[in-house]
Parts: C-alpha cells; structure tokens; sequence
C-alpha cells in the first residue's frame, strides 16, 4: 500500500511539472520502482509548484467554483473533489470563516455574497499570486473578449506594458465579466473612499470610464450609475496595480488616499533621522514614496493585504543580515507607518517590507553620509580580473564602496592573490582569480560586517558632538 502511494504520489508530481515547466522527464519511475529526478533546480520554480497545488487544493477548488457559480450540492463537491463529505464541511467551514473576515459569505443557493469589491480581489489575488503559472480558469470566448477589450481600449492609452501587466489586465477583464454578467455589482461606496469624482479625475480615466461603460451599453436593465460604479472600480483596481503615472494617481485619488502617502513620507523622514541623525533629502523622500504609492493604495484596498502568505516574495530572515541597514531602516519605516496609520505593523511588514527594502537600496543619496567601506583590489599585472571585479562590487545596490588599487591606511579589505602577513588592520581575503560564489559570498559577509563596524562608530561619534 505504502508503495503504491509513494508511485502514485511521484506519477502525480511530474504530471504537475511537466505543466508548470513543459519538461516530460522530470521525473522518471525506471524497473517500476525506482524514482530518478532529473529536472534542473534553475528550470523548476518551486515556489510556482508549492503555489499550483494551493490552488489545486480542496479549498482553492472550493472557492473558484463558487466564484464561478458551479456548485449545486455540497455532496455532489465532495463526489468530484474526491473527499469524505465530513471532510467536505470541515474545509467549507474554514472556507466560510475565512472569507467572513473580508465581509464575504457563502449563499444557501451556492454563490459568494456580500462585499462584491473584496470577491473579485480575492480572485485576482488567487489568479496572480496562487496561480503558479497564471494561466486563465476562464472560457475561451470570455478569454478572448477579454485579449481584445486590454488591446483596444487599454493598451492605447497605458501604452507599453509588461506581459504580466497584461495578464493581470486580462485576468482582471475576465472576473469583472463573469460577476458582471451574473448581475452582480460593486457598490459606489467604496470606490469613491478612494476616487474623486468622475468629473473630477483626470483626462486619461475619464476616457476610459467612457469606453468600459460604451461596453455595457447593450447590457439589459443596467442603469447609468451602476456601469458608472464598474467601471471605476476598474479604474481604482488598474491605480493599485500601477499601471498610471504619478501625477495621473495625484489626480485620481481622494485626500484621504494622499494622506496615506503623506504619513508615509513622515514616516520615511522619522526613520531617516532616526537611524542617520540626519534630516533626509525631501527630493529621496518624495521619489521612494513615488515608487510605493501603488502599492501603499493597492493595501487599503485589496482583502487579506496582512496574511504571512506575502512574504513569499522575499525571505526577509536571508535579506536582513545581506542588507542590515536597508532592513533596519525598513523596519522602522514600518513601525512609524504603523504608529501614523493605526494599521498593525506586521501587516505592513508582511505585505511591503520587502518592496521597501528593495526600493530604498536603490536610491544611493540614503547613504551618502555614512562612511564607505575600502576595497583594494590588487592582483599585480591581471587588470582584467582586477576590472571585472571592481565593476561587480560597484553595481552591487544597498552597499556604499569605494574600490582602489593601492593598499593604504584607509584599505578595510584587501582582495588579492598574494601571501598577506598576520595581523595586520585590514582583512586579507587571497584569491585565485576572479573568486568563486563561495568566495563572493564571504566577501560580501565581510562587507556587511564592517560596514556595520564602521556606521555604528561614526553614529556613536555624532551622538556625542
């Protein structure tokens, strides 16, 4: 029995990355027992695969069937989906307590109920975050309407954009469809929380306003004011996806949005003095929150914005010691953020601490007073290897560098392929050409760690002056 499940098991799991990855030999059974993995680690996004089978899952599978309205008996589900019906209700009860916490409910007649705006976000999330390789659950004609509605009415006047914008564009057509045609509506309510009033927006959302709302002229019994309400809610779903320039989103928005964005550069500015005892260019400030105001929108609006699930994205424990003082700066933006707002901090630090900390190594001008960490290069006549590294340690963002050839009293690490004498003040690293990952990675460790040496000394210094 044991046997059977482990082969059935495996058979399961190259059936699954043979999707995910288009490889047929993944995984082969060789002598009907023997199990030889032989996908690539770089071809397989394990991550993508973790993610594909949350959706898979008895609760995904749950929710994009009522999503779509295609259950008609909790039995007959648990019948398809191949579990005990105890089994069933367990799932659905956790379903139902889950969804309740984002104002949704399941009907007795088998649909999702109540706040219609968090329904379709919760199904955009799953469509772009749980679904691996973000294909369409949608039909082909619902498909293909919505290719066609992205590349005539929102391609030219977003211009260019990235496949996954498209995606995430044609995902976003296809559930407002499938709701829609189901007669169910967003409220005006929550929009305009978020969104001036039409009149009031700018040139570019008012066209588009006018076009999305040409498209359900022909839709029976639909009064203005509700295809006036849909198609704002796409609006406000396009700004959180940042698929509008900034002034465009300074325009849109209400003042209350803008006072999000206005506590997050009080925010920024606390913690800058916080941890550099300097006040922070207003020109940075303003330019890093310019980069997360879509992102700062899309966690007011969005359901569910402060579930650990986020942080997939990026392992915060391996990028903290990689850039101490990008994360510790990070985290105190947070705390602040938190204190301004009212919102939990970990919610905050769950859904934007990563996008942060990447923002913020960026943007150089944040550590232009702290002193830099010497570098001296010296491999006697190997210029090229001499070159080559110099330029990977200048590119490298979040690290303040400075990179010469002649060992001096202000060298901190000498990186060369001669014998080096015993204690001397500096750290001698000896390396047989260019260095190894390994090698890399154990520079990049002793950047870290003077740096760090060097920033605490000189902030304990400016304390006392």
């Amino acid at each position: 029995m044991s046997r059977y499940i482990v082969l059935s098991t495996t058979q399961q799991l190259a059936i699954d990355i043979e999707m995910i990855t288009g490889m047929t030999d993944g995984i082969l059974i060789e002598g009907g027992s023997d199990v030889r993995f032989s996908v690539p680690a770089t071809v397989l996004d394990w991550e993508s695969l973790g993610l594909h089978y949350l959706m898979t899952s008895i609760r995904g599978r749950m929710v994009h069937e009522l999503f779509h309205e295609q259950v008609t008996s909790w039995e007959e589900f648990a019948f398809d989906v191949d579990v005990s019906v105890p089994k069933m209700y367990k799932e659905r009860a956790q379903v139902a307590e889950d969804l309740a916490r984002e104002g949704i409910r399941i009907s007795r007649d088998y649909k999702l109920v109540g706040n219609e705006e968090h329904i379709r976000l919760f199904k955009f999330e799953m469509l772009t975050y749980y679904n691996g390789r973000r294909d369409s659950p949608f039909p082909i004609d619902v498909q293909e309407q919505a290719r066609e509605v992205v590349n005539e009415i929102i391609v030219p006047e977003c211009g260019t954009l990235r496949e996954t914008q498209l995606v995430g564009l044609r995902h976003l057509y296809a559930i407002w469809w499938s709701r829609f045609r189901q007669r169910h509506f967003v409220s005006t309510g929550f929009t305009n929380r978020f969104l001036k009033p039409t009149a009031e927006l700018s040139d570019r959302s008012r066209r588009l306003i006018h076009l999305l709302m040409e498209r359900m002229s022909d839709t029976p019994d639909l009064p203005v004011e509700t295809a006036a309400s849909e198609a704002r809610f796409i609006i406000l779903t396009m700004h959180t996806l940042g698929l509008f320039p900034p002034e465009q989103m300074m325009t849109d928005v209400t003042d209350s949005v803008i006072q999000y964005w206005h506590h997050f550069e009080r925010a920024l500015k606390e913690s800058y003095y916080c941890l550099f005892m300097l006040r922070a260019d207003q020109v940075d400030i303003r330019s890093v929150t310019r980069v997360l105001e879509p992102e700062i929108l899309r966690f007011f609006v969005f359901p569910y914005v402060g579930e650990e699930d986020y942080e997939y994205m990026t392992n915060v424990a391996d990028i903290a010691p990689e850039y101490p003082l990008a994360y510790e700066f990070s985290k105190d933006v947070m705390r602040h953020f938190s204190e301004f707002t009212g919102v939990p901090a970990r919610d905050l630090d769950n859904f934007m601490l990563p996008d942060l900390i990447a923002t913020v190594m960026g943007y150089p001008n944040f550590y232009r007073a702290i002193p830099a960490v010497n570098i001296t290069i010296d491999f006697g006549g190997h210029h090229g290897i001499e070159e080559v590294m110099a330029m990977s340690l200048n590119g490298l963002p979040g690290y303040k560098i400075q990179i010469n050839h002649v060992l001096s009293e202000y060298t901190d690490i000498l990186v060369t392929d001669a014998p080096q004498p015993k204690d001397e003040p500096y750290t001698a690293l000896i390396w047989r050409g260019i260095g190894t990952p390994g090698q890399m990675t154990e520079l990049l460790q002793e950047i870290n760690r003077v740096k760090m040496k060097k920033f605490n000394a000189w902030r304990d210094n400016n304390k006392h002056k």
